[in-house]
């Protein structure tokens, strides 16, 4: 008796060791199936955009954790951000991505901006890594046929869709009168305006850039150049290239008694320059660009996201939808690149690919983007490009529509 009961203890302690076996089996199979991809990524916490990094980062680092833990875990798939601090310098940039190559493998780039244009648009074809920027493109790099890539179009394009917007509204028929500040000698800052100034060429009798006047990149008083401009009665002042050029030419109005909008884009916009000036003379401005608000009703299960899984210091806002946008694209390409190749083979080749096959459909962008199609003619969806703004209005900031505002077609300048 005694020992029968001693056998049967025996029995089950096997049992329990052969399920326990089983077990780790099965998670080691799991384990092993499970295929990791890295993305590298440009950041900046020590140079110009340190200040925002936190929440421009945030934004990437929350929409791959979500998907890791959703749609990756479903797939066998997941994806390892590589962030290098590049100081938004584009030596810096030129310096890790021998290293980031052979070390990383990476099968796609998050960009930060102009450096790393400027030290890998002409790298990427070769290296078959493609790169997604968060920022928007400038004509400079309109060439056909890279591997660098945006949501957004070039700046110029971003601008033409309110000002598009906002000629419609005028009382009378008549061009939009558009005054502009930007600073001579440094060429993306002289694309924006030349983009604008392409654009009122093509549709004199909707757009008049009326005025343009240069300032220094940080300038400290410019009422005299924008007495310049107000003498030609302009409807807005667009002033696209940094916050400081923003806080003067808001602050010069104010000296002069003006109430002129002024346009700005998602770097420089309202929520950055209300930290420098009150909402109250920012009154009427507006910042356009070609992702979602952070406040558009749309976005809601985008910013649910954020605050489920951020876990920096940042908070949501302009600067973490644009970055959010950047990465849903990124991981929306995956998913595609996956279903064609299969989930152990995707390659920077499969990604330029997943890129090029076809429109994207705005259902999968969580409303942060529109439908986007790519082409090899241009770095940025062409076609039925499309924009959103914000502006101030009785002291807030709040979407100026919840529709996408389109953009006439704007020819290569």
């Amino acid at each position: 008796m005694i020992r029968a009961r001693a056998m049967k203890r025996f029995g089950r302690v096997l049992l329990l060791l052969a399920a326990a076996v089983a077990a780790s089996l099965a998670i080691g199979v799991d384990a092993r199936a499970e295929t990791v991809y890295n993305f590298s990524v440009s950041v900046d916490y020590t140079g110009p955009y340190a200040a925002v990094m936190d929440s421009w980062h945030g934004g990437q680092v929350a929409m791959v954790d979500w998907w890791n833990k959703t749609r990756g875990k479903e797939l066998g798939v997941r994806v390892n951000l590589k962030t290098y601090d590049m100081r938004y310098n584009p030596s810096v940039v030129a310096q890790n991505w021998p290293s980031i190559l052979s070390g990383d493998k990476p099968i796609l780039h998050l960009g930060m901006g102009a450096p790393d244009l400027i030290s890998l648009m002409k790298r990427l074809p070769e290296d078959k890594v493609p790169m997604i920027m968060g920022t928007a493109m400038v004509g400079t790099v309109w060439v056909p046929n890279g591997w660098h890539f945006s949501s957004r179009p070039t700046y110029s394009h971003e601008f033409a869709g309110l000002f598009e917007y906002l000629a419609g509204k005028l009382p009378e028929k008549r061009p939009l009168r558009i005054g502009t500040v930007s600073t001579q000698g440094v060429s993306g800052y002289v694309d924006i305006v030349n983009g604008v100034v392409k654009l009122a060429k093509m549709y004199p009798d909707r757009f008049q850039v009326v005025e343009s006047v240069w300032v220094d990149i940080q300038p400290i008083n410019i009422t005299n150049e924008i007495r310049r401009i107000a003498k030609e009665k302009p409807d807005v002042i667009l002033t696209a290239n940094n916050t400081a050029q923003v806080i003067a030419t808001v602050k010069a109005l104010k000296e002069l008694g003006m109430k002129v909008p002024v346009v700005t884009s998602s770097h420089n916009g309202l929520n950055e320059v209300a930290k420098a000036v009150p909402l109250e003379d920012l009154e009427g401005s507006y910042s356009v660009f070609a992702f979602a608000p952070y406040m558009d009703k749309g976005v809601k299960q985008a910013a649910d996201i954020f605050n489920k899984y951020n876990t920096s210091k940042g908070t949501w806002g302009t600067t973490a939808a644009q970055n959010a946008s950047q990465a849903i694209l990124s991981l929306r390409t995956l998913e595609r690149a996956i279903s064609k190749v299969g989930a152990a083979n995707v390659t920077g080749q499969a990604m330029y690919d997943a890129l090029m096959a076809g429109e994207f459909p705005e259902s999968g962008f969580l409303g942060l983007l529109p439908a986007l199609r790519f082409s090899k003619d241009a770095p940025f969806p062409t076609g039925d490009i499309k924009v959103k703004a914000i502006t101030v209005r009785n002291g807030k900031i709040v979407s100026l529509s919840d529709k996408w505002l389109p953009v006439p077609k704007l020819d290569k300048w």
